[in-house]
């Protein structure tokens, strides 16, 4: 099957059309697309073509997750710290004012949506460029009014030296382990020196990738065949692109529903799980589809041994109680909090 992408960039969009479109509505960031980089009908054609999980429900699970990502604070947590990481700051207001962060797995924008409700991140400047393979997330991100380009972490449709960030985040598992390296080294490509890029994932034999394994392979529609991060990898990856100081390291990155009650904290955050992952419950005596969610949860997620307590008071104390979700009132209401923990990897482009 062939892909047009000059007819056809987005759904209903050709690629000269948005060009146009983007020029016009975040001329800062024109510059800093690349869409007639060479190869890219050979490389991204293919890969557009494609059937892709996140297009829609028909294909995968791509309607009920942008359903489940309406809701952008949910990752907020470890959003602040990916931001942290990739440009050394502790808040937006310490930015360079030409700094730019491209966020390459970025789906409808979920981690710019949450930059821009975070009172440390929030910007009356734009400066995080969503970027996904998906055509159907990318045209969410515009309409959420957000910079967004179609492209895929192995062909950055991005000028060389153009970002202070980038950011390979809640999805670098999709990128086949063989292509991982190329993947850093067209991120190094177009990050300024001294740039930083962060890889986020979840570890081999971590609580979190059994989640994955056990539950999210079983009972999406496409299942989950695909291969999380060792430390050893992550670092040795990095380097071969090229990258200097790396440091490899975990991080404390929960799912956080807020509500007005414990009922609704808990669907909150149970209809996330749902949602995002595509979870389908075929057993006709499983009860309701949450009470099937929440017991998944109890025997995948059990982080009693798995150290949280190295991540002080980022974690609430009913999670390091219990080691598993847990719904619990704060002064500002009700919390249901999924725990988990993942791994980070951060490397600076001399």
């Amino acid at each position: 099957m062939t892909f047009d992408l000059a007819a056809q960039y987005l759904p209903g969009m050709s690629i000269s059309d948005f060009e146009r479109s983007f020029r016009a509505r975040f001329p800062h960031m024109a510059s800093t697309l690349w869409l007639s980089r060479p190869g890219r009908n050979e490389v991204l054609g293919p890969m557009f073509a494609e059937p892709n999980e996140f297009e829609s429900d028909s294909t995968g699970r791509g309607d009920s997750y942008r359903q489940a990502h309406q809701q952008s604070m949910v990752k907020a947590v470890g959003v602040a710290q990916l931001l942290e990481l990739a440009s050394g700051e502790s808040s937006a207001a310490g930015l360079p004012p030409d700094y730019l962060l491209l966020d390459v797995l970025g789906g409808d924008g979920t981690v710019a949506r949450a930059a821009s409700q975070l009172p440390n991140w929030s910007s009356p400047r734009q400066w995080i460029l969503t970027g996904d393979l998906s055509g159907q997330m990318i045209r969410q991100a515009l309409a959420y009014e957000l910079p967004a380009v179609r492209l895929a972490a192995q062909f950055l449709l991005c000028r060389d030296e153009t970002f202070g960030g980038v950011l390979f985040a809640y999805g670098s598992h999709h990128i086949p382990v063989h292509q991982r390296i190329a993947s850093y080294a067209d991120a190094f490509r177009v990050l300024r020196p001294g740039g930083r890029l962060v890889v986020h994932d979840f570890e081999i034999g971590a609580p979190t990738a059994n989640w994955f394994e056990t539950v999210v392979d079983t009972y999406s529609p496409n299942g989950h065949k695909y291969t999380h991060f060792s430390r050893a990898e992550l670092e040795a990856g990095m380097a071969a692109a090229g990258f200097a100081d790396i440091a490899v390291k975990p991080i404390y990155d929960p799912i956080v529903v807020h509500a007005r009650d414990a009922h609704d904290a808990r669907l909150g955050i149970l209809n996330y799980l749902s949602d995002s992952y595509g979870l389908t419950c075929d057993e006709q005596d499983a009860g309701s589809t949450v009470d099937w969610v929440e017991d998944q949860v109890a025997k995948c997620i059990q982080y009693g041994s798995y150290g949280l307590e190295q991540f002080g008071s980022i974690v609430s104390s009913p999670v390091r109680d219990s080691g598993t979700l847990s719904v619990f009132e704060t002064a500002d209401g009700w919390v249901g909090e999924f725990p988990r923990t993942a791994l980070v990897g951060v490397g600076r482009k001399d």
